[in-house]
C-alpha cells in the first residue's frame, strides 16, 4: 500500500470511530479553530509592518526621536509576544473544547493536558531562551506554523481509553468508582451486605450534619453508588430520577428516608445515626443485579 494510501486509511478509521454528531462539532470547531490561527498570523504580520514603520521614521527606542505611538492607552495592549502567546493557546483550546465534547458526551474522564503534552511543543525554559535565543525563534516558529488536526486530538482520546468505545469507558469509570466505594482498599472485604431485597452499607456513608436542626448527608463514596443506580435504573449517566437529586446535592435532607416513586428497580433509601445506609429494591433479584454489575468482588 502507498503511504499516501496508508495515511487515507488511517483518517477514515478515526472518522468511524465518532458519530456523525461528533464529526460535526470538531470540523466546526476545526474551521473556526484555523480561522482564528489565520486571523492573528495576520494580525502580526501588520503589527511587525507598523513596528518597522514607526522605527524607520522615529528608530528605535534607544534613540532621541522615539516615542511610541503604537502604545495602546485605552484599549487593549498588542505586542508581537501576546500574538504569539494566543496563538499558542489556540492550540490549547481547540484540544481542551473538543476533549470537553467527548468527556460531556460520553460521560468520561480524558486528560486534554496530556494530549496537549503530545500535540503541541514544549516550550523551552527562560534559561534556554536566554542562551540560546537562536533555538526559541525555531521553536516560535514551529508554533506560529502549527495546525492541530481534529482526528489527531481523536486518536490521543481514544488511547486514553485504553482500547475500550466511549460507551464501555463510560461504564468502566462508573464501576470503578461505585466498586471503590464499597469495598475497603486495604482489607479487600465489602463495606456492604446483601439482605434479600436489601443492601446494607454498613461503612461511613451517611452522617447527621446538625444535631439541633437534624440535616442528614449524604458522604461521597455513597453518591458515587447513588451514581451507579441511577444508571441501574435509566441506562443514562445524565438523568437522575425523582428523589436522586436531594440525595447527591449539597443542601442535606431533613428525612432520613427517601421514597423513589419512579424508580421500576431501586425503592428507597434509608440513612441511620450510625453513619449506616440501605438501598431497599422492588425485589431480591433487582438488588443481586446491581451488587454483580456495579459493586463486583474483591480486586
Amino acid at each position: 500500500m502507498e503511504l499516501l494510501q496508508k495515511f487515507a486509511a488511517v483518517e477514515i478509521q478515526a472518522d468511524h470511530r465518532i458519530t456523525e454528531m461528533d464529526k460535526e462539532y470538531c470540523e466546526l470547531h476545526q474551521k473556526a479553530y484555523e480561522t482564528a490561527i489565520s486571523s492573528f498570523q495576520e494580525l502580526a504580520f501588520f503589527w511587525a509592518d507598523m513596528n518597522r514603520a514607526q522605527t524607520e521614521l522615529l528608530g528605535d527606542s534607544e534613540g532621541p526621536f522615539y516615542y511610541d505611538y503604537l502604545a495602546s492607552r485605552n484599549g487593549p495592549s498588542i505586542s508581537q509576544c501576546l500574538i504569539d502567546n494566543h496563538i499558542k493557546a489556540l492550540h490549547i483550546d481547540f484540544i481542551g473544547n473538543l476533549t470537553r465534547h467527548f468527556n460531556s458526551t460520553y460521560q468520561v474522564s480524558v486528560e486534554s493536558w496530556e494530549i496537549s503534552q503530545v500535540l503541541v511543543p514544549k516550550e523551552p525554559d527562560d534559561d534556554w531562551r536566554r542562551d540560546y535565543p537562536e533555538r526559541y525563534e525555531k521553536y516560535r516558529e514551529q508554533i506560529q506554523a502549527l495546525t492541530i488536526r481534529y482526528q489527531d486530538v481523536v486518536d490521543q482520546i481514544i488511547l486514553q481509553l485504553d482500547g475500550r468505545s466511549f460507551s464501555e469507558q463510560a461504564f468502566h469509570e462508573l464501576y470503578c468508582k461505585c466498586h471503590s466505594a464499597a469495598w475497603d482498599a486495604n482489607t479487600q472485604k465489602p463495606r456492604f451486605e446483601l439482605r434479600k431485597d436489601t443492601i446494607r452499607f454498613t461503612g461511613y456513608f451517611c452522617n447527621i450534619k446538625s444535631w439541633s436542626k437534624d440535616i442528614w448527608e449524604v458522604q461521597e463514596d455513597m453518591q458515587n453508588i447513588l451514581w451507579g443506580l441511577a444508571h441501574f435504573e435509566t441506562d443514562s449517566y445524565c438523568v437522575l430520577p425523582i428523589g436522586f437529586s436531594l440525595l447527591l446535592g449539597h443542601q442535606g435532607l431533613k428525612e432520613n428516608v427517601v421514597e423513589f416513586p419512579t424508580c421500576e428497580k431501586a425503592k428507597q433509601i434509608k440513612l441511620f445515626k450510625n453513619n449506616r445506609v440501605d438501598l431497599k429494591f422492588h425485589s431480591p433479584q433487582f438488588a443481586e443485579q446491581f451488587v454483580n454489575k456495579y459493586l463486583g468482588t474483591a480486586s
